[in-house]
């Protein structure tokens, strides 16, 4: 749930996610053409627009080759044909309606598989891949606002168990019947993890916009580091990247975090949900009751050079609370700051390491 965004000058987000309306879903659209690798100034920005895995993709590169965004989106496209469990015959979707079958699966799948399981584990099962028998049963985005009933709820609690996913030879993977997987909660971080692989080498630097998933891929065009603003629960603002903001946006951000190749991700309880009769249920659902989480903490933002490890963690963290999520973070090697519902910011000793500046 996961679920963060960016940036000073050189990164104007919110006037890209401004275009976004003219996109078809699954499509792009650059909004500066790129130049000749042979001539192209470090400087130049090539900036474009796309919309995969139910998200809005923003793309900023700096001194490009001319096939660079063509290629990414591309990446992109195979990556939600392979992912997604909304798209017939993915990967996702042929394990789902398996019915207790092995299917075979390309070894990227299987990887992602592997590594969600591990952070599953990680994190004590607060992520996990399995919950999708329970988020089927919420409508956040759909405007039913629909909601299951106890019974419901109870029922498909058993369901949530990522051990039951059996990972075996030669990619095959088994998951019992009845059960369902969701990759929603990493598949994002795992493309951005990806898609900074490809543009190393072939530009001077690049920040990678995944629907708040974040990556700043080397410097900005002067040698300094990129700035991501964290969004403030309090005001959150629907033209921006989750969580994370424009520092230059009338919506102050709560603080900055500097970067250099590194991946921000923020989730937070204000991203979706819906209130009926006063009482407001957001998005981020807990494996264990089905429910969404009702920790003290209303945003948790994630620094990593994994992004699929920050988009895990950073769901896990709302879960679990300020508490043990300082200690897993901290404990784990990964910077984490965290605003509780009352609007206290903490955060553990590595995100002190990065500059933080508060901006109240």
């Amino acid at each position: 749930m996961k679920k963060t965004a960016v940036l000073s000058g050189l990164m104007a987000l919110t006037l890209l996610l401004g275009g976004c309306s003219a996109q078809q879903a699954g499509g792009e659209t650059p909004t500066t053409p790129p130049a000749a690798a042979a001539t192209v100034d470090p400087a130049e920005k090539t900036t474009g627009v796309g919309f995969y895995f139910d998200t809005v993709v923003t793309i900023t590169l700096y001194g490009a080759d001319d096939t660079l965004m063509e290629d990414i989106w591309a990446a992109c496209k195979r990556y939600e044909n392979m992912l997604s469990k909304t798209v017939e015959g993915s990967d996702v979707s042929r394990i789902n309606n398996a019915h207790g079958q092995t299917v075979t699966v390309d070894a990227e799948t299987w990887n992602v598989l592997n590594e969600a399981k591990k952070l599953n584990r990680l994190t004590g099962g607060a992520f996990a891949i399995t919950i999708a028998p329970l988020t089927a049963q919420w409508d956040f985005t759909g405007g039913t606002n629909r909601m299951p009933t106890d019974e419901e709820r109870i029922a498909a609690l058993p369901l949530v168990d990522d051990e039951q996913l059996t990972l075996g030879e030669n990619n095959t993977v088994t998951l019992p019947a009845g059960m369902q997987i969701d990759l929603g909660g990493i598949a994002k971080g795992y493309i951005a993890d990806q898609v900074a692989a490809l543009v190393r080498g072939r530009c001077s630097g690049a920040m990678l916009n995944f629907g708040g998933n974040v990556y700043a891929v080397g410097t900005k065009p002067d040698g300094s580091a990129y700035r991501v603003g964290v969004q403030d629960p309090d005001e959150p603002n629907s033209s921006i990247p989750t969580g994370l903001m424009s520092v230059t946006n009338s919506s102050s951000p709560i603080g900055v975090v500097s970067v250099i190749d590194r991946s921000v991700v923020t989730s937070g309880i204000y991203e979706r949900g819906f209130t009926i009769d006063g009482v407001r249920y957001h998005h981020i659902l807990s494996p264990w009751t089905g429910l969404p989480s009702d920790s003290d903490l209303a945003s948790a933002t994630i620094i990593a050079e994994s992004s699929m490890d920050a988009d895990a963690l950073a769901t896990a963290c709302i879960v679990l609370g300020s508490e043990k999520a300082l200690q897993l973070t901290q404990e784990n090697g990964y910077p984490a700051l965290m605003i509780l519902r009352d609007g206290t910011v903490m955060m553990n000793d590595l995100m002190k390491q990065w500059g933080y500046t508060s901006l109240r």
